[in-house]
């Protein structure tokens, strides 16, 4: 008998760089693993690459409905409402955090309530500046973040010619702060959302 794992409770790990050359599918491929290890869950990373939405062209705004008039908006709604979790990892892009990832959180609005969330940065000086600005706006549009976010700090060494990094698991290193964040994160996917 095959197991269905379409409905299965799972987390699901956005990228949140858009650019051609990044590294944040690298990264991803090495923390999903520990997400699911410390939450029990199965770990989905969903590209915005790959998702390739556009800029916003919903015609009607995201708080007002939930019919959407566009595939790609619908897709993304599934993705998200079908998740027990999100993890968002996002690089930091001159302060703050990626347009892309902006645009792909302004789709929706009733999927983000009170949904678990984790943030995961990363860049030269870890990320933090960016991973503050996406906080206040995943707390104002209602998600249940975890407590604290996970910086990771990328030495320019890391990268290769190419832009990418040369060994993403030596870059990323110890991981014993993703995994707290991830236990972390399953702690709040088991408590019911409060109000």
């Amino acid at each position: 008998m095959t197991q269905n794992t379409e409905n299965r409770p799972h987390i699901v790990l956005v990228v949140g760089s858009t650019r051609p050359v990044r590294v944040g599918d690298q990264l991803a491929a090495q923390i999903a693993p520990v997400l699911a290890e410390t939450t029990g869950l199965e770990v989905r990373t969903v590209d915005l690459t790959d998702l390739a939405l556009p800029l916003l062209d919903e015609p009607v705004m995201a708080a007002a409905t939930d019919d959407y008039a566009n595939a790609h908006t619908r897709e993304w709604s599934r993705i998200v409402r079908d998740a027990a979790a999100i993890v968002f990892l996002t690089p930091q892009y001159n302060f703050g955090y990626p347009g892309g990832l902006k645009n792909a959180i302004d789709y929706l609005y009733a999927e983000w309530q009170g949904k678990p969330a984790l943030i995961i940065s990363y860049g030269g000086r870890g990320g933090g500046a960016g991973a503050a600005q996406l906080r206040a706006v995943l707390e104002f549009i209602g998600l249940r973040l975890t407590d604290d976010d996970v910086a990771i700090t990328l030495a320019r060494d890391a990268y290769g010619p190419d832009g990418r990094l040369v060994d993403p698991a030596t870059a990323l290193g110890d991981t014993a702060e993703i995994a707290d964040a991830g236990r972390a994160l399953g702690a709040l996917v088991s408590a019911p959302a409060v109000g």
